[in-house]
């Protein structure tokens, strides 16, 4: 095991940066969703089958939990619903996923009349009588709570219900209606999109093909995934993987990183080595190599996910690990690759990059925290990062990527559970417990810097 680190030993800098930059881009998800942000929201909203039976058992229960699949629209279906209920006003308050069964009945304070959403629940106890009595608590309120995990429906808790996504052609139909995206557009590329749109696999991901149409405008990641169709020589596959996790770095530094990838790779596989050539998705710009289109970084590593298996994954995740240790520009970069993954395959993100640098070196540690910081970018993974997080703190080996990580993106997303965590962690002793109190004190003063102004 790696001795923790001292605390000098870590610069605590890099924390203001990042949570500066996802301040400016991401809200708090425990905080009060007004009617006119719901409204929003459930525009291009399509009910799934079952969605009439849930709105009849919600009224009479006053809890219900959406149990699902990930990205089967059930944040979304969650708001619906509460917006169908009689409310003494109609904002809705979100709670943390990481609140228990137990804390949910006695630790939680419900006002009259009220809606309360906790979204994506990482609680591991779904205690039917702890349930059944919150529902009867939440009856006598007049209040409506409805939860959302994924998984599949408990036998025994029968305020647990199903869900599933709705009709990816009909949501699509919906969004060009919605959104009034018909006009403009050429009728080949609404044909393409219509025969695309059943095929994907989350409504999100629907919403975002229908939003992203325009004149002339082709479907997108239409272009990345064509390329991969040519079956390009390994050097720019290993091009395009090294740009995805060190995004807009200095032209130097990102051909030494990556040739280190071509070298790692060569032993490993002992392949030709291609001429090179002018690549089709990379540019450089004011001295940065980028991709030509932003979203090609996140497309690039669907596609490596899908389409490569070990032969290219193996000496790919041991240049990533190494990325923490190149400088903190090449560190961060990699942290935020890594987020992205997270978004296509979580598990392999986790156990190859995450559960390997939370216990490593002072460098690694960073690179763990920073990782969870970006993954609260993204609303699906937010959750994800808090339960890593909370589950670090209690293991001695990755508790100071824990305490790192909860001063980070964790503190934006999710203030209270961070600011709790962060004390639990500093009332013990070692110097875990030290960080941990010093970024408590760094957590007062960046409050007290970024709080508005009366």
């Amino acid at each position: 095991m790696t001795d923790t680190p001292e605390a000098g030993e870590i610069d605590l800098d890099y924390i203001t940066h990042i949570n500066d930059r996802l301040r400016a881009t991401v809200p708090p998800v425990t905080r009060d969703l007004t009617r006119r942000e719901a409204d929003t929201l459930l525009r291009s909203y399509l009910e799934p089958p079952g969605f009439p039976d849930a709105v009849r058992r919600l009224a009479a229960h006053h809890l219900l939990v959406l149990v699902g699949e990930e990205e089967a629209g059930k944040r979304l279906g969650a708001i619906a619903l509460l917006s169908r209920m009689s409310l003494a006003e109609g904002t809705i308050t979100v709670l943390s996923p990481a609140r228990t069964a137990a804390d949910l009945l006695s630790r939680t304070e419900y006002a009259p009349g009220r809606a309360y959403l906790l979204h994506d629940w990482i609680a591991a106890s779904t205690d039917r009588t702890e349930l059944v009595n919150l529902a009867r608590k939440l009856a006598e309120l007049g209040s409506y709570l409805v939860i959302t995990r994924n998984g599949a429906p408990s036998q025994v808790v029968e305020v647990e219900q199903a869900w599933g996504a709705p009709d990816p052609g009909e949501l699509f139909e919906l969004c060009l209606s919605t959104y009034d995206l018909r006009a403009g557009l050429a009728p080949e590329v609404l044909a393409r999109a219509r025969d695309r749109a059943p095929t994907l696999a989350t409504p999100a991901q629907v919403v975002r093909l229908a939003a992203g149409l325009g004149p002339a405008e082709e479907p997108a990641g239409e272009e990345v995934a064509a390329w991969f169709d040519t079956k390009p020589a390994m050097r720019e596959v290993l091009a395009a993987a090294a740009l995805a996790f060190t995004h807009s770095l200095a032209e130097p530094a990102f051909e030494a990183q990556r040739a280190r990838l071509e070298r790692i790779w060569q032993a490993h596989e002992r392949g030709p080595h291609a001429p090179a050539r002018p690549h089709p998705l990379i540019a450089v710009s004011g001295g940065l190599v980028t991709f030509r289109v932003p979203r090609h970084r996140e497309q690039v590593l669907a596609e490596l996910v899908a389409r490569y298996g070990f032969w290219l994954w193996q000496p790919l995740r041991e240049w990533v690990r190494s990325l923490a240790g190149e400088g903190l520009d090449i560190r961060v970069r990699a942290a935020e690759g890594v987020a992205a993954l997270a978004a296509y395959a979580l598990k392999d993100a986790q156990q190859e990059f995450l559960e390997v640098w939370a216990p490593g070196t002072a460098a690694e540690r960073l690179a763990a925290a920073e990782t969870l910081s970006f993954m609260c970018a993204d609303d699906t993974l937010a959750p994800e990062a808090l339960r890593l997080a909370l589950a670090w703190a209690t293991d001695p080996a990755r508790s100071t990527a824990a305490a790192l990580a909860l001063a980070g993106g964790l503190s934006i997303r999710y203030p209270a559970d961070a600011l709790s965590g962060l004390r639990r962690l500093a009332a013990g002793t070692g110097t875990t417990a030290t960080m941990a109190d010093r970024l408590l004190v760094r957590q007062t003063a960046e409050r007290a810097r970024v709080r508005p102004r009366p």
